[in-house]
């Protein structure tokens, strides 16, 4: 049975979400410093958080993507061109954001109504492709083992403590980031007619838009309303 786009990525944000809930029961009230491994914990979270982001990115556009990845693929002789393929979160950044202007969550502030009509002020965070590849980058710098050579080792100590103690404040601005981009936002998808043109694929037509509610952090819920352009 097909599963409709919107439900999948309805699905994909509640896995964030509940990183982000395992994330903030060990960050609790922020008085105390988180063990290192509880810091390695974090960041691997957030590191999947933003490979989820990325994957559910496609989900908005998948046959938009399809087609410029197979563009792509016939003009280079080491890229096959299968977006089925590509698991990299930093390139696959960069490939969303030659396709299209939408393709990050655009945060949700304040929500007015009048005569069945909704309007939805922007929220002051902003996702964007460096922010997001800096903070993979980052997150990345914490999942394997430094080497203990070219220094001297008591040196060596002395730095990887200092990392992990000045890493606990980033872990607390990573969580209130992720939950300040995500938790009320809008996810657009962009108007396409297949060609066999690559310009085709720039068009930046919104077509339509799943406006995403985590809702309460307890709950095991995501509410996603669609909205189509007129």
């Amino acid at each position: 049975m097909s599963i409709e786009s919107y439900e999948i990525y309805r699905s994909m944000m509640l896995e964030i979400k509940l990183r982000l809930r395992e994330v903030d029961s060990l960050i609790g009230d922020k008085s105390q410093e988180l063990s290192p491994l509880n810091i390695e914990f974090c960041f691997l979270q957030f590191r999947k958080i933003i490979e989820q982001v990325c994957f559910a990115s496609i989900v908005c556009d998948q046959q938009r993507y399809k087609d410029f990845r197979f563009v792509e693929g016939e003009t280079s002789s080491d890229d096959a061109g299968n977006y089925e393929n590509d698991w990299n979160a930093r390139i696959i950044i960069s490939k969303l954001k030659a396709i299209s202007p939408h393709f990050m969550p655009i945060p949700l502030g304040n929500k007015s109504s009048s005569n069945g009509h909704h309007h939805f002020e922007r929220s002051d965070v902003t996702a964007t492709h460096n922010k997001l590849i800096t903070m993979f980058k980052k997150c990345g710098s914490f999942m394997h083992i430094p080497k203990p050579f070219g220094e001297e080792y008591a040196s060596h100590i002395k730095q990887q403590k200092q990392k992990y103690k000045a890493a606990n404040e980033t872990v607390i601005k990573y969580s209130e980031y992720f939950k300040l981009l995500l938790w009320q936002h809008a996810a657009v998808g962009i108007e396409y007619t297949p060609t066999e043109e690559l310009d085709s694929l720039n068009e930046a037509n919104p077509k339509n838009a799943w406006l995403v509610d985590f809702g309460d952090i307890n709950s095991n819920d995501i509410s996603v309303t669609l909205a189509v352009a007129q």
